[in-house]
């Protein structure tokens, strides 16, 4: 009796599905695998409605088209279940004011909702009321992340109302105007669960209150902030024990205040972002990175330096004293606003062995195999990226045999013995590396080394 033929997907677990799925990234061929089978319906759903949020586009006569979930929701409740994360905008209650009702009577349904962004980018002010009664809704759900981006701020009566909510684990706040939201009044309440914090507003904010907000909040695994005073990161870290990842700026000399104590926190992953209007405002800079790191801890850096002045220059000494912490757990160096030379990017691969990533900026050599030699140390750097000062002066294009000689760089730096490196961007180029299987002229397979370029940005005119 002959068997029924079956497709490779019935012969997979159901339990696999899901994960599989989950690494697509456009809710296109999320819905078309929904439509597939029950099989795949069962595992897609839950993924397509994971996180809903709204669409606001214009159409051919410039007129606002509001898109909204809700409607969806409301008419098979029975997805409201699935539903893990919901985007709203103040601009729906703007454009469609008749959708308000809607919307909220949909996120009541969601009763496993864990996370809720709150989005209003109007420089006029608008009314809160939409927010206010979303928030109320809010308070009956098990929500554990926040996100508030706004242009015109929280009015004291909405910030009164956002302290009643507990046991959040994230909070995320962005005003561009308005008074300063630092969670004053509200982190004690939140000390016992909060975990990750940003706080997109603290310019203005006196030191002492903001190191006072932060003492209750010991739990944080992960900060941001945003205009905070530099000589106030040193003490917060002191009573932060469990920090792992900071993302801060640096406002000078200032920075190396009075303040000696050893910072408890050991950071992974630590982004300094600055600005001078002078390359030698960056000198203090250095050891100030180095008082945040004291111990072997740091597995991601990244430093986004600005100056009016021209790109300012990591210094040998700066790279060295890290290598003395940090040699054995730094594998990701993102400095792609500042300047590197090809012998620190050669000594960056040799003092961090483990280097697996690596952006930064240099300067342009015509003899393209400096750029083979700076990375010849570098066993563990699977990704490079160079951007390359005076590429090409203006309305020139690289001669064919340039570009013969960039690709055959790139190439052997990928094929060096003991690289494991596969994706290089020098400039506006992106090259790509992978092992092929391919048809030989006797019909057999063969495996070939393929690198595939491409133009992240055209400048020519």
């Amino acid at each position: 009796m002959a068997l029924p033929k079956c497709s490779v997907v019935d012969y997979l677990p159901l339990d696999v599905l899901p994960l599989i799925l989950e690494h697509l990234t456009d809710r296109r061929d999320l819905r078309t695998c929904a439509q597939l089978s029950k099989a795949f319906h069962h595992a897609a759903t839950p993924l397509l409605y994971r996180t809903l949020d709204v669409r606001i586009t214009a159409n051919k006569m410039q007129r606002h088209v509001v898109v909204h979930p809700s409607a969806t929701i409301l008419k098979k409740p029975e997805y409201a279940k699935y539903v893990r994360h919901v985007r709203e905008n103040g601009a729906v209650g703007y454009h469609r004011p008749d959708l308000t009702a809607d919307c909220r009577k949909a996120l009541r349904l969601c009763t496993n909702l864990e996370g809720f962004t709150w989005s209003d980018d109007s420089a006029e002010g608008t009314d809160e009321g939409d927010f206010l009664a979303f928030l109320e809704i809010l308070r009956t759900l098990p929500l554990r992340e926040l996100v508030i981006r706004t242009f015109y701020g929280l009015s004291d009566r909405a910030w009164a109302r956002l302290q009643d909510v507990t046991g959040l684990t994230k909070v995320s706040i962005w005003c561009m105007e308005g008074k300063p939201r630092i969670l004053q009044g509200w982190s004690e309440k939140l000390g016992a669960t909060l975990t990750h914090l940003e706080l997109g507003r603290c310019s203005g904010v006196p030191a002492s209150i903001l190191i006072s907000v932060l003492s209750h909040l010991p739990r944080l695994r992960a900060l941001r902030l945003k205009g905070a005073p530099s000589a106030a990161i040193l003490e917060i870290l002191t009573f932060l024990p469990h920090l792992e990842t900071l993302d801060t700026e640096y406002f000078g000399a200032a920075a190396l205040a009075r303040y000696d104590d050893v910072p408890a926190a050991s950071l992974r992953e630590l982004t300094v972002r600055t600005s001078s209007v002078h390359i030698q405002g960056f000198q203090q800079l250095w050891p100030w990175i180095r008082r945040l790191t004291p111990r072997a801890s740091l597995e991601a850096f990244t430093l986004n330096a600005f100056s009016t002045q021209g790109e300012a220059l990591v210094p040998r000494p700066f790279i060295l004293d890290m290598a003395q912490t940090h040699r054995d757990t730094l594998r990701h160096f993102t400095a792609d606003s500042t300047q590197v030379t090809l012998k620190d990017i050669e000594c960056l691969c040799t003092v961090f062995p483990h280097l697996e990533t690596l952006s930064c900026s240099t300067v342009w050599s015509p003899d393209t195999e400096v750029y083979e030699e700076a990375v010849r140390k570098a066993n563990n750097l699977r990704k490079l990226r160079m951007n390359i000062n005076d590429w090409v002066s203006s309305h020139t294009r690289l001669e064919g045999t340039q570009n013969m000689a960039i690709q055959n760089t790139v190439r052997n730096m990928m094929l060096r013995e003991g690289s494991v490196l596969r994706l290089v961007g020098m400039g506006a180029f992106l090259y790509r590396g992978q092992w092929v299987y391919k048809k030989s002229e006797d019909g057999s397979d063969q495996v070939v080394f393929e690198m595939t370029s491409n133009m992240l940005q055209d400048t020519w005119d």
